[in-house]
């Protein structure tokens, strides 16, 4: 019984790494690039460590981080509480916020 058990967990427990390791893999960063940071048409890719480039401070979205649709623009449903933190200029782990500067 108790083997049964441990195996059972360790089932869990695989296929909770499994399904972080692809949430790593499908999310990337985006770049505003337009005035309106809930519309996902105002944003570009940007390569992997873009968001070490934004200078952190209370200001403008520079980068938010969310994996892609099938029309390669970032898809905000898919990340719990970001369509409603880029609404209403609320903070969530995905958005980064301050001026783009990548020669700080």
């Amino acid at each position: 019984m108790a083997l049964l058990l441990g195996l059972g967990v360790y089932t869990v427990n695989a296929k909770m790494k499994a399904l972080e390791a692809e949430k790593v893999q499908t999310e990337q960063e985006w770049m505003l690039n337009g005035s309106q940071p809930s519309n996902p048409s105002n944003y570009i890719p940007a390569p992997d460590g873009t968001r070490n480039d934004c200078q952190e401070q209370e200001e403008n979205v520079c980068v938010v981080i969310a994996p892609a649709t099938s029309s390669g623009q970032p898809n905000f449903s898919a990340v719990p509480g970001l369509p409603e933190a880029l609404a209403g200029d609320l903070e969530h782990d995905n958005i980064i916020k301050g001026p783009y500067d990548p020669n700080p």
